[in-house]
């Protein structure tokens, strides 16, 4: 069984930078591998809301990957039917990140996408999502209207074509999230919520 690793606080930055020390995550990086960070980019719409994740959580992980080595890191993320990812990087203030640390963002929209069989049955999925060496799933943990709560699994869902993500929600969610879970396993997954009356940020791994 996996462990679990569970932080609260004020700074986003030092939590993320303890739990990845915690869960050893050097260790499990692969060597000259591309590792993509899987954000929550929803809609244009700055972390405070809560519907994004937060900037500090991209910039502590982007930190602790090249201290440890890894090159070949990038963003990715394809934003609801609808929103503009670039709009939602800019208000999420990921264009600055990327600027500071020399990463690429690249907006799923634009990906090119391949059927992978699931026992649920086919789904698209984003190719720089479904061919990284190692995937970072960075969720936010939120309400729904459909599921009463999103979190890991469905963040996955930005690594879908728009097409695709219509068929989801005609589907009811549910099912497909499961075979998309199925079909995409991130390597890890740091889950951020903001906790609105304390003002405090929880984290996970």
């Amino acid at each position: 069984m996996k462990k679990i690793y569970e932080i609260y606080g004020f700074d986003a930055h030092f939590m993320i930078r303890s739990l990845l020390e915690a869960a050893d995550v050097a260790k499990m990086l692969p060597a000259g591998g591309r590792v993509a960070l899987k954000p929550n980019l929803v809609v244009a719409a700055p972390p405070n809301q809560g519907a994004t994740t937060h900037a500090g959580v991209l910039s502590r992980a982007i930190e602790y990957l090249q201290e440890h080595g890894v090159k070949n890191i990038e963003i990715i993320e394809g934003s609801w039917v609808g929103a503009r990812t670039e709009e939602a990087c800019r208000s999420a203030g990921y264009e600055a990140v990327c600027k500071t640390y020399g990463v690429p963002f690249y907006d799923l929209k634009q990906d090119s996408a391949t059927q992978v069989q699931t026992p649920f049955g086919p789904i698209a999925i984003c190719d720089r999502a479904r061919t990284a060496n190692f995937l970072i799933n960075l969720p936010v943990l939120k309400k729904h209207c459909q599921t009463v709560m999103t979190c890991a699994l469905k963040n996955c869902k930005g690594c879908i074509p728009d097409w695709e993500k219509r068929r989801f929600h005609a589907a009811g969610l549910m099912k497909p999230i499961a075979a998309l879970a199925w079909a995409l396993r991130p390597h890890l997954t740091k889950v951020f919520g903001h906790l609105q009356q304390s003002k405090r940020f929880a984290c996970s791994t």
